[in-house]
């Protein structure tokens, strides 16, 4: 169509001036592209050692599962580090919901390890959990994580009592413990 409206060599310049300016774009738009890699490039290099020098003294402990699930029966919220076998058999004896006799006492070696507990405390409803989820010496203490997850309002769940529990055994320790609050996951829409 410009080639109708425009006389002779005007049609070519029109078509030369087109592809020069479409050529200018490609190469300002990989320009740019070059510049934000290398942009974020030095920032990485940059900032790297940053946090490698604030978690170099972190050492994540592993963690070994003993019990975990929706009804304890200790009744309050508590976070505790049990260090020894009377302490561990009298945590046990107030967890065991009782009439279940098939649930023994989990057998420990309190020389080498000891317990990480949380609950979560009595709830109305189903839906609810606690969980220990990494537990690592940072300086001079013992930094245990523990993340919380409780249904949205409004949400369709099972009417009964629950009481969420986590225990797990970590290589004993003489730091003093310093629980912490880990947000759960944002949920996609």
């Amino acid at each position: 169509m410009v080639t109708k409206l425009l006389p002779g060599n005007s049609a070519c310049r029109v078509k030369i001036l087109l592809r020069n300016f479409f050529e200018i774009l490609v190469v300002w738009r990989e320009n740019i592209l070059v510049i934000i890699s290398k942009t974020l490039f030095a920032a990485l290099v940059l900032f790297s050692p940053l946090l490698w020098v604030v978690n170099c003294d972190a050492e994540s402990l592993p963690l070994r599962k003993i019990a975990k699930g929706a009804l304890s029966g200790i009744a309050e919220a508590r976070q505790e580090v049990i260090k020894d076998q009377a302490a561990w058999e009298r945590w046990w004896t107030k967890h065991a919901v009782k009439g279940n006799s098939l649930e023994t006492i989990p057998t420990i070696d309190f020389s080498k390890e000891m317990v990480i507990a949380v609950t979560m405390g009595r709830r109305n409803t189903g839906g609810h959990s606690i969980e220990i989820t990494t537990a690592e010496t940072a300086g001079q203490q013992l930094k245990i994580s523990v993340r919380r997850t409780s249904p949205p309002p409004g949400a369709m769940v099972m009417q009964a009592l629950t009481a969420p529990f986590h225990f797990v055994s970590v290589p004993k320790s003489d730091l003093p413990p310093e629980f912490v609050e880990v947000k759960p996951p944002a949920k996609m829409p």
